[in-house]
């Protein structure tokens, strides 16, 4: 993709190290149940894990009784995925959003730190985006989470986009609910953290101190924006 900063062979290194992004259990297992409560999935619900890397989030959704489908283009991120969370039921393959075929729609398609949106032009161009909502029911959830950082921090290899960014690329759907959130107020608040009031001063936290967060649009029933 164009302006993208990260490449497919980066991630097909990276990945040979077990748990490369370090995630820690303790905060993203709060994150997950948070999302999950908040967008009302119950046990059982499908999900599409969009670029799952090493299938860490793949497995927290598992964990809550979600059926877990995980893609990325990258084979050794795969290969680690199903190496270490295969056993639980989850289910992985290589694949690539834009040619990518699944037998049926899935409940939820979760979408976080993907590379595909890590680009200039992100908020003018929704054709990643468009491209994932057609594996997703008529009745489903969208969740896109992305790693960003409001104060003077510049990123080498990642781009750290703006909520008006995010706004931009998704203004053409009328559900479109817009937050941001950092590792403790998931931790401590749950599903009460997805919230305007604090989205802004989880920003100005992330401003004065540097700490960063997760941007997050969430779709509920979203329909093309060519409809």
């Amino acid at each position: 993709m164009a302006n993208q900063l990260v490449k497919p062979d980066f991630y097909n290194e990276v990945y040979k190290n077990q748990n490369y992004f370090q995630y820690p259990r303790w905060i993203y297992e709060p994150y997950v149940s948070s999302l999950i409560a908040f967008c009302g999935l119950e046990k059982g619900a499908s999900v599409l894990d969009v670029g799952c890397g090493q299938g860490f989030f793949s497995y927290l959704f598992s964990k809550h009784g979600m059926k877990v489908h995980g893609i990325d283009i990258s084979e050794t991120g795969i290969q680690m995925a199903q190496c270490l969370y295969g056993r639980y039921g989850i289910t992985f393959s290589v694949a690539d959003i834009h040619t990518a075929i699944f037998p049926q729609q899935f409940d939820c398609i979760f979408v976080r730190a993907c590379s595909l949106y890590n680009t200039e032009a992100f908020p003018f161009q929704n054709g990643v985006t468009s491209s994932l909502i057609r594996h997703l029911k008529s009745s489903g959830a969208f969740i896109f989470a992305y790693n960003s950082n409001f104060s003077s921090k510049v990123g080498t290899k990642w781009r750290y986009h703006s909520l008006d960014d995010v706004k931009q690329h998704f203004s053409s759907y009328d559900s479109a609910q817009f937050f941001f959130v950092n590792k403790i107020t998931t931790s401590l608040l749950r599903e009460h953290s997805f919230s305007p009031f604090l989205s802004r001063m989880n920003i100005l936290l992330s401003k004065v101190l540097g700490m960063g967060g997760d941007l997050i649009c969430i779709l509920r029933e979203p329909r093309s924006p060519n409809n």
